[in-house]
This record gives structure tokens, C-alpha cells and sequence, in this order.
């Protein structure tokens, strides 16, 4: 599997970060791969707080930013949960998402929100 193009037009080191977690991990696996934020966090090096971490990973996800891929969140007991799930490569622009990435990810997650989420709800 080569590259989306539209990897080259992510702008955000983290979403380029995240892009080529979910090539490693999820790759073409059907049931996707699941992160726990916190490890995500601990595995990247970043320099911020978990909270702002989480925060961006939320709006990555809100944004369906990741060409080739769907992402969800869920909160389990304590802890947030990125679902990352594959699916056809875009051939688009990532500033242009495709239709078929406004389906939520097991009902959570869509892209297309056009407000930030609450990082304390």
C-alpha cells in the first residue's frame, strides 16, 4: 500500500504523526486498531500536556483528517480510546473530505462537526 497523496498536503505534525501510527497499526485490518490516549501520548514524545494532547487528537478526529482513515473516540470507564479504522485512499484534497467519512465509527465520532468538543464532558 503506497502513500495517500493526500498525506503530503497534512500540515499538522501530529496528524502526519498519527497518519503513520495508523499505517503501522491498522494498515487493512478490518476491525481497525484501537489507542489508548495516554499511551499515544507516552509513544509520540510529546513536549504537551496530556490534556492538550487529547485535545488535539479530539480535533483530528472532528475533522476526519487522516487520508485513508476513519477515526472515532470513546470513553471507556476512565480512559479515551481512538479508534482508528481503514478505509479507500482519497484521491482528493484533505481540506475537501469525502462524503463517506461523515458516517460515525460505532456512533461516535463524525466528521463534518463544526464545534469543538468539550474536553471536560
Amino acid at each position: 500500500m503506497s502513500i495517500d497523496p493526500a498525506y503530503f498536503r497534512l500540515t499538522g505534525g501530529i496528524e502526519r504523526w498519527l497518519y503513520r501510527v495508523a499505517r503501522k497499526h491498522a494498515g487493512h485490518q478490518a476491525q481497525g486498531w484501537r489507542f489508548d490516549i495516554a499511551h499515544l501520548h507516552q509513544k509520540s514524545g510529546s513536549l504537551a500536556r496530556l490534556a492538550d494532547f487529547a485535545c488535539d487528537i479530539r480535533r483530528i478526529v472532528l475533522r476526519q483528517a487522516l487520508p485513508g482513515y476513519r477515526l472515532g473516540l470513546k470513553r471507556d470507564g476512565q480512559r479515551d480510546v481512538l479508534r482508528i479504522l481503514p478505509t479507500d485512499l482519497s484521491t482528493g484534497s484533505v481540506d475537501n473530505p469525502v462524503d463517506k467519512f461523515r458516517d460515525p465509527v460505532d456512533g461516535i465520532g463524525t466528521s463534518g462537526v463544526r464545534t469543538p468538543v468539550n474536553p471536560l464532558a
